[in-house]
């Protein structure tokens, strides 16, 4: 009886030392006949249906404040009563523009660069720009009479020198004003007339009153205050100042028989407004980079 006691014992301690030994089941093996749970992913928030979108700016961009102040060539009638008629490069930029940035159109039909001087603080920097946009020119040579002949249709060249000098007088004015507070300024030259300019005279009221029968070649003079403002913005870039051009002049030149270039005499029609736009928005990118 104690023999067979012991027999059983010593079968019993070989079967358990021989379950010790068989390797342990891997969590692979477990895996392979167990359904897999899916990855989950973290919950990512989603904007409200109806929260307009919020404008997005790269890590190196910040929202600006963009200052576009001239005469009607940047936008028919003035800042104060909004025109209906006509083209504005402002018009067909803003899509292209960041939506964080804020456009001003400060817009003065029939003023001169002086003008523009003396308003600058409460039209321009009151906005604390990001970058100013200029564009003077088309008036400050007073039409014909102011550098024309009547009796021989001549060009009265010093009464043009005179005028031209102090159009660019005030344009430096505006230009340093503007640098002082480090904006960026872009300069748009006038581009021609659509052809002959109308003579003009101010009646006893001191209104232009038009002689379309009577004309001069406002361009030949015109072409000579263009030529100024180059050879000024040259010079800011010689001294490395940020200080640009859009030579809205030469523009024309190179799309002579474009379609929609002129609305009428003096202001750009829709492919003409279009072209000075790309070529700001080429100037502009330029600069951001």
């Amino acid at each position: 009886m104690k023999f067979l006691q012991a027999l059983l014992a010593a079968l019993l301690i070989s079967f358990l030392a021989s379950c010790s030994g068989r390797p342990a089941t891997r969590a692979t093996d477990t895996i392979a006949i167990t359904p897999t749970a899916a990855p989950t992913k973290e919950a990512t928030p989603t904007a409200s249906p109806t929260k307009p979108p919020t404008p997005t700016v790269s890590p190196t961009e910040r929202p600006l404040t963009l200052v576009f102040y001239g005469d009607s060539q940047l936008k028919v009638g003035d800042a104060e009563r909004e025109s209906t008629i006509g083209f504005s490069i402002v018009d067909i930029l803003r899509p292209e523009l960041n939506h964080a940035d804020q456009v001003i159109t400060s817009n003065f039909g029939g003023r001169k660069a002086k003008w523009g001087y003396e308003n600058l603080e409460k039209n321009v920097l009151a906005h604390h720009p990001g970058l100013v946009t200029i564009w003077w020119g088309i008036n400050d040579l007073n039409g014909c009479p102011g550098i024309f002949d009547r009796s021989t249709d001549s060009l009265l060249q010093y009464e043009l020198t005179a005028l031209v000098n102090d159009h660019i007088h005030y344009m430096e004015l505006q230009i340093e004003a503007v640098l002082k507070t480090s904006t960026p300024v872009i300069v748009i030259t006038p581009f021609p007339t659509n052809g002959t300019f109308p003579w003009s005279h101010l009646d006893t009221k001191y209104q232009v009153v038009w002689e379309y029968d009577y004309r001069c070649d406002f361009n030949s003079g015109l072409e000579q205050l263009v030529q100024a403002q180059r050879q000024m913005v040259a010079g800011y870039a010689a001294r490395q100042e940020p200080v640009y051009l859009v030579d809205s002049w030469q523009i024309y030149k190179d799309h002579p028989n474009s379609d929609n270039m002129y609305m009428d005499i003096v202001h750009p029609g829709e492919e003409g407004a279009e072209l000075i736009a790309e070529r700001w928005l080429q100037i502009y990118q330029s600069i951001k980079r």
